[in-house]
């Protein structure tokens, strides 16, 4: 039985939170010099922060959520990233940690995993879905042609023609067999390389702004930023030379 009250256990997870974004302040620190430095573009660099606010959003989420749910998860996270020791967490807990099961409140990929199946098996029930990934992990099992595309769009579902009978969709990611021109192709697509999942024809989905892929984000960016408008020369153009009018006589039957 967790023995800490409301305002130590706020301060754990005020402390967790904080190490976490010390980290990933430390990503966005190394793209801004990057960029200063003129080895990374603005907009990839944008991209960076953009991904940080995102993670860390969700990362207080996460770790809010479990504190509330299982406060002696919270503590065997603490412990397992050396932010309390094994006295102070069986002092706190009431029980070694060896007895509780961890959250992995802290666990980026793990906390996303979860995220991501739980919303894809969500979509699935509603239709079709439009599955967003960057094909360029190593793990990405894709046709030879489409790997490399970090903006690949695969359809699942569990009602198509023709059927993906062997549609999975698991603690490691979705996996089937899809048909590419004509061909049958088994997918395998790891969590991490899937960044948006939207139902076909329908405004759901979910994207994960923290995965998209910078040259994806880039891309964006500069879709959005206006072409330069051509500015008109005030020098007014000399009026064009008449042109010469024909003769007034006209052939007739």
């Amino acid at each position: 039985m967790v023995t800490l009250d409301p305002t130590q256990l706020h301060a754990l997870v005020a402390r967790l939170v904080e190490a976490r974004v010390a980290d990933s302040l430390g990503d966005v620190e190394r793209a801004l010099t990057a960029w200063r430095a003129g080895q990374l573009g603005a907009l990839e660099a944008h991209g960076v922060v953009l991904k940080h606010a995102a993670r860390c959003e969700r990362l207080v989420e996460r770790v809010t959520a479990v504190a509330s749910d299982r406060p002696q998860a919270v503590l065997r996270d603490a412990f397992d990233v050396g932010a309390i020791d094994r006295e102070t967490f069986t002092a706190l807990a009431g029980v070694p940690p060896d007895a509780v099961e961890p959250a992995g409140s802290l666990s980026d990929d793990e906390a996303a995993a979860s995220d991501k199946r739980g919303m894809v098996e969500s979509l699935l029930e509603q239709g079709a879905i439009l599955v967003h990934i960057d094909a360029r992990g190593d793990d990405v099992v894709v046709p030879n042609r489409l790997r490399g595309d970090a903006k690949l769009v695969l359809r699942f579902g569990y009602a198509l023609t023709p059927a993906i009978v062997d549609l999975a969709v698991d603690e490691r990611g979705i996996s089937g067999t899809l048909t590419f021109g004509g061909q049958p192709f088994h997918c395998t697509l790891p969590w991490r390389s899937i960044y948006a999942a939207i139902v076909e024809g329908a405004d759901k989905g979910m994207v994960w702004p923290e995965d998209i892929p910078d040259v994806v984000l880039a891309g964006q960016r500069a879709e959005a930023v206006p072409p330069p408008v051509a500015v008109k020369d005030p020098t007014p153009e000399p009026a064009p030379a008449p042109r010469p009018r024909g003769g007034h006589l006209k052939l007739v039957d």
